[in-house]
């Protein structure tokens, strides 16, 4: 039922689209991206959940009823999961006493088969914000569980943009707040595209390392390094 409702949602931010984009309209300024992803693991929130992960996505960016909004599409599927994702998110910049100018966002996300990764999680809502700090672009995200529980699970990200010609790479710090412990870290290098497109795509390979924490108890139990690579395909239109 739920996939209906995501499928439905889409359809009509794409037929408001084709009328009058006024100011009094719902959705305004829509488009569209599509992408795909092939890794050798589905590693999530620093637990392998798969291996040869296939995801295929569509984004769109729109603003809806005045605010500006990111949507997410997703299926995935590997030897041990197959599931559609749903996410929709804001953002917005403001001011914060002593720490400054930065960004905060929202987003809701939602798995078709829930997850057990971080308690057992059907839907979720992601509040935080990101600030530029000298070479990276950190950002926290606080996880609250709408249905389910997920153990005050949340993130510290860090964006450090191209390191090195066509090599961009980011990391990411997982923790609970239920006993005030980091969960994992992974870090991703996205390599430069392949040098060909076919019909306005992109070929990007990734290498990503994580690295899960020892000591921890029930869902993290895969403690230790993996290293997984992967090529991610994206066209805009």
């Amino acid at each position: 039922m739920t996939k209906k409702i995501v499928l439905t949602m889409i359809a009509a931010a794409g037929i408001a689209s084709a009328g009058s984009a006024s100011a009094d309209s719902v959705v305004t300024g829509l488009s569209f991206g599509a992408t795909g992803t092939y890794t050798t693991q589905d590693i999530w929130r620093g637990q392998q959940q798969g291996d040869d992960d296939f995801r295929l996505g569509v984004t769109a960016e729109l603003g809806l009823f005045g605010v500006p909004t990111n949507a997410k599409l997703a299926w995935s599927e590997n030897d041990l999961q197959n599931e559609f994702e749903f996410s929709l998110g804001t953002a917005r910049d403001f001011t914060l006493p002593v720490v400054g100018d930065v960004v905060g966002h929202v987003t809701f996300n939602y798995y078709s088969e829930g997850t057990d990764v971080v308690g057992d999680v059907d839907s979720e809502l992601g509040v935080g914000f990101g600030k530029e700090l000298g070479l990276a672009s950190v950002s926290v995200t606080q996880f609250i569980a709408i249905e389910g529980d997920n153990d005050g699970y949340g993130e510290v990200g860090f964006n450090f943009g191209e390191v090195y010609e066509g090599i961009s790479l980011t990391s990411t710090l997982g923790y609970v707040l239920d006993d005030f412990k980091a969960t994992h870290v992974e870090v991703v290098a996205d390599l430069p595209n392949l040098p060909f497109e076919i019909l306005d795509t992109a070929f990007t390979p990734f290498l990503k390392g994580v690295y899960t924490f020892d000591g921890r108890e029930g869902i993290w139990t895969n403690d230790g390094a993996e290293f997984i690579g992967g090529i991610s395909l994206s066209r805009s239109f």
